[in-house]
């Protein structure tokens, strides 16, 4: 109990269980209280709408609805009717429905497990590269204790922090030579959130540059890591498959596109141009990420085996900080901040300047946004505010003070992307530097 990494997990776990009954952005996890309904009444994931994901945070759910069925949990959430208003707000997206703190504690359960355990991964990845365990321990509470990591699991309640998990699983799996559950964890993660499959070209480059001059043993591993992610990907989409349901599943990525368009060509006003842009080129930018992915995959593989590891994890730090250069959504940058720390832990100090302005931006740009909605959940189950007081104060930072929240979010988002800028710039610096002695 005396050892520096079990008193970080424990002021971690502290603050997340005060967060997550209390603190909640209603519009995302009133989605799983449907979901969870859907199940229970026998609908499955896609049998009528309400579930808009690949099937991996289902599962979760459905097993979430087992211990809330165990606890004897009834009250999800209800319909708040002087919220209704703020459904057609769309500068950010709020919702009527109020979810009990009940609800919001349990569901995201697996999210701080998530959390836990990527620090994990995170402290046993330094542990192998620099057998230094104040270092590992460091990269753990830069993970565990980051504000935004917090932010998404204990307060907004989106699982990105599970595909993160996998993701980082994968490639201490193929770190430590075990092709087959790299390409197992990879595919879980790919259908939690589909944004890890640009780290699968470095993957194979690093693979390939381990296994330089064993032709055999490379073909093999990759065979291995393709076995792996295929009987992954085929157990996840069993249910599916029975069912008839695999095209509806992927209506998170069609329905996207047509979506974000759709909304584009009816959106009025500075703060919905502003949203609705930024969406636009999220979506139509991704081609350009999955070409420049593919691009520093191969200058990895030109390098060569010099300084080999650490030319890996810059390259995984520079493909996922591109992925999300242009994106409004902070909670996706949970793919890069790994990487950044392992970076940053092993090989840089430089880069502390980076993942101090990109968690700082990305949740303030989050606060701003959610603002007052946050406390919906802890009005109405408790005695602590006033729930119309609340509302009236989500349309007042929605209505004549939109043009101040645009400003600040603006602003949230320009500390955001210089951080990823100087990524780029001190990645280019490091590359430029003779290596010391």
């Amino acid at each position: 109990m005396s050892r520096p990494l079990v008193k970080i997990l424990i002021i971690g776990l502290v603050i997340r269980i005060i967060l997550m009954p209390l603190l909640t952005y209603g519009y995302d996890v009133s989605f799983w209280t449907a979901t969870i309904q859907n199940i229970q009444a026998g609908h499955g994931l896609y049998g009528v709408d309400g579930y808009w994901y690949t099937p991996v945070w289902g599962y979760i759910l459905g097993g979430m609805s087992y211990v809330m069925n165990l606890f004897g949990v009834a009250d999800y959430g209800h319909m708040f009717d002087a919220a209704l208003g703020l459904q057609d707000i769309q500068w950010f997206n709020y919702t009527a429905i109020v979810t009990s703190l009940t609800f919001n504690f349990i569901v995201k359960i697996p999210i701080v497990i998530a959390d836990v355990l990527t620090g994990y991964v995170i402290y046993k990845l330094i542990l192998a590269k620099t057998e230094d365990e104040k270092k590992a321990t460091y990269g753990f509470a830069l993970w565990f204790l980051c504000p935004i990591v917090i932010y998404t699991s204990a307060v907004h309640g989106m699982f990105d922090s599970i595909a993160v998990l996998f993701m980082m699983f994968s490639v201490y799996s193929l770190y430590k030579g075990r092709p087959f559950t790299a390409g197992a964890a990879l595919s879980v993660a790919v259908l939690t959130k589909v944004f890890p499959v640009y780290v699968i070209f470095a993957l194979i480059v690093y693979l390939a540059l381990k296994h330089k001059g064993e032709g055999k043993v490379l073909w093999t591993n990759i065979g291995k890591a393709a076995a792996g992610l295929l009987l992954m990907t085929l157990m996840i989409y069993i249910p599916q498959i029975l069912d008839g349901t695999v095209m509806e599943s992927l209506r998170f990525l069609t329905g996207r596109i047509d979506g974000v368009t759709a909304e584009a060509v009816h959106s009025t006003g500075i703060a919905d141009w502003f949203y609705m842009a930024a969406q636009q080129i999220i979506v139509w930018a991704q081609p350009i990420t999955f070409v420049l992915a593919l691009v520093l995959a191969y200058i990895l593989y030109r390098k060569g085996d010099e300084r080999r590891d650490e030319r890996f994890f810059l390259c995984l730090m520079i493909t996922t900080s591109l992925m999300f250069l242009w994106s409004p959504e902070p909670r996706f940058m949970l793919m890069m901040l790994p990487f950044l720390i392992l970076f940053m832990v092993m090989f840089d100090k430089r880069f502390t300047l980076p993942y101090v302005m990109i968690s700082a931006g990305m949740v303030f740009y989050n606060i701003v946004g959610h603002n007052f909605s946050l406390l919906l959940s802890l009005a109405r189950y408790t005695n602590l505010a006033d729930a119309y007081h609340m509302v009236s104060l989500v349309e007042w930072m929605n209505g004549p003070f939109q043009n101040g929240m645009v400003i600040m979010s603006a602003i949230t988002l320009i500390v955001t992307i210089a951080g990823l800028l100087l990524i780029f710039l001190y990645s280019f610096r490091k590359e430029k530097e003779v290596p010391s002695e």
